[in-house]
């Protein structure tokens, strides 16, 4: 069984200059979308910003979980996608099991995801900066606070400037919240 998306999603995406993976569960909320077929070769051939933003703590779905696994299992998601589509003009072989074994993979993610927007701190999914780096995927660094259950968060106002700064819509007059970009140096 492979289903099949809404084809107004598809070419919502195809238009698109943005795709933003947000913060959730990432196989009950974000995969089941990302599988669909067609939806990675949307996302491979449409929108230029390809951004996902990483929790800022890790859930039961994710425990002992570092940055580069979200990225993997993300890519993974989306060339199983393209594998089933019959229409798509580039045809991965197989996903790749692992980013970090397989250098043609740490290529091909960009196809996929082209900033990576995490919180730093202990409590945080890590993210290993130089093989972030590696895989030709900008890294924007941003603090976040403690919420009332213990939990990280991004600061709202400084999550939505780096969305700015990477889309290239940010206020020159607005002052920046503490946040750094990293990568393609």
């Amino acid at each position: 069984m492979h289903p099949s998306p809404n084809p107004k999603a598809i070419a919502a995406i195809q238009a698109s200059d943005a795709v933003i993976y947000s913060i959730g569960s990432l196989y009950t909320s974000l995969a089941p979308s990302l599988i669909l077929q067609g939806v990675g070769t949307a996302i491979a051939n449409g929108p230029r910003f390809k951004i996902l933003i990483l929790n800022g703590s890790l859930d039961r779905e994710t425990g002992g979980f570092k940055g580069l696994d979200f990225l993997n299992a993300v890519v993974g998601c989306c060339e199983t996608s393209s594998l089933l589509d019959p229409n798509a003009p580039i045809r991965v072989q197989s996903p790749s099991p692992s980013i970090n074994d397989d250098s043609q993979f740490n290529q091909r993610m960009r196809r996929y995801i082209t900033h990576l927007i995490y919180i730093d701190h202990p409590s945080a999914p890590h993210v290993d900066r130089e093989k972030l780096s590696a895989c030709g995927i900008e890294g924007v660094r941003l603090y976040g606070r403690k919420g009332e259950d213990g939990k990280m968060r991004y600061d709202e106002k400084a999550l939505t400037q780096a969305l700015g700064v990477i889309l290239g819509r940010r206020d020159a007059k607005e002052r920046s919240r503490r946040n750094t970009m990293e990568g393609r140096g």
